[in-house]
């Protein structure tokens, strides 16, 4: 059926018609006989925030990542008023749960409530002696196998100075995605972050935000009838909040673009959702190009909404974009309205 609706779809439109599927269920998993050299308890995979019930989501991500990830720690950092039957499954699924309080302040976007839980279950993986940590939020799915041999050659592969301000051993690695990373500093995605785990505890071991607003930037758009990239600035998303808590907790700086280029070529590392075949289970998920900035329906976007893929990134890290005064207010450019 849906071969038939893509063949008509491309009669009668100006683009082409892709789909993914993604099997809801691990039992679709098929093993392969390849052998690593990974360690068992060497990795750390924490799933972290509210159990995602829809479709038993989490329950089957647990499932696929048992078979993907053998001898990986896999770890649900959640909340104590959990239903205790949801924490039996888990622990049934063998799991390590950590049970956090509940926290009176959600800071700007909830932000405190991602601090927090991605905080205790990298703690966790640490006493475990995991080397290494992948903070996954609970309603989004990794698919694609030997992810955790790639993230961490990555790693190894692009070294960074022992002798940097930040204390980190390596680079911390995130996914590309949304609109608008390109030109707004400290727009780092947080669907998903690898690296080290004694580094992942130091990019979330930040002061919470004391603001308690749920969602601003549905208020703002609601009373100015527009979102603009020096907003996200001023009131930034839970992602670039982490980012800059982080960065601010070694000094005091917003950092100018130009800087920013300088700290993503040095520290961190893009992956595209392609290279980990991720999916978000948290809105509709039949156009994940949406979530992922895979262009759909259009060749590009223009300049303020541009995204960083991870060739992007390579091309960022290696220079090769040639840095001008102009990109500095291209976020006021950044407008939805």
């Amino acid at each position: 059926m849906l071969d038939i609706f893509s063949r008509s779809f491309e009669k009668y439109s100006d683009n082409y018609f892709c789909y993914k599927l993604r099997p809801k269920k691990a039992d679709y998993f098929i093993p392969s006989n390849i052998k690593t050299t990974t360690t068992s308890g060497e990795f750390a995979i924490v799933l972290q925030g509210l159990i995602e019930m829809r479709d038993e989501f989490t329950f089957e991500t647990i499932k696929l990542y048992r078979r993907l990830f053998p001898g990986a720690i896999i770890i649900v950092s959640t909340w104590d008023y959990t239903d205790p039957s949801i924490v039996r499954t888990l622990e049934l699924l063998g799991c390590e749960v950590v049970l956090n309080k509940d926290i009176p302040v959600c800071g700007l976007g909830n932000v405190n409530y991602q601090i927090c839980t991605s905080l205790a279950g990298l703690k966790r993986a640490k006493e475990l002696g995991a080397e290494f940590a992948l903070k996954n939020r609970s309603d989004l799915r990794v698919y694609r196998e030997f992810a955790f041999e790639y993230l961490k050659s990555l790693v190894e592969l692009n070294t960074i100075s022992s002798s940097n301000v930040y204390g980190l051993k390596g680079r911390i690695i995130t996914q590309a995605g949304n609109w608008g990373q390109m030109f707004n500093p400290m727009w780092l995605q947080d669907f998903l972050y690898f690296g080290y785990t004694d580094d992942l505890i130091n990019l979330f071991d930040i002061p919470y935000d004391d603001r308690n607003i749920h969602c601003y930037r549905k208020d703002n758009f609601d009373t100015k009838r527009v979102l603009t990239g020096e907003t996200l600035a001023k009131w930034p998303a839970s992602e670039i909040n982490i980012t800059k808590r982080f960065i601010q907790k070694y000094h005091n700086s917003d950092l100018s673009l130009k800087d920013w280029w300088n700290f993503l070529g040095e520290y961190c590392y893009i992956v595209d959702s392609e290279d980990l075949l991720t999916l978000w289970n948290k809105y509709g998920l039949n156009d994940l190009g949406q979530f992922y900035c895979e262009y759909d329906g259009k060749h590009n976007y223009r300049d303020p909404f541009r995204h960083i893929s991870s060739s992007d990134f390579i091309n960022i890290m290696n220079h090769k974009y040639i840095y001008e005064e102009w990109m500095e207010n291209e976020k006021a450019n950044y407008t939805i309205e």
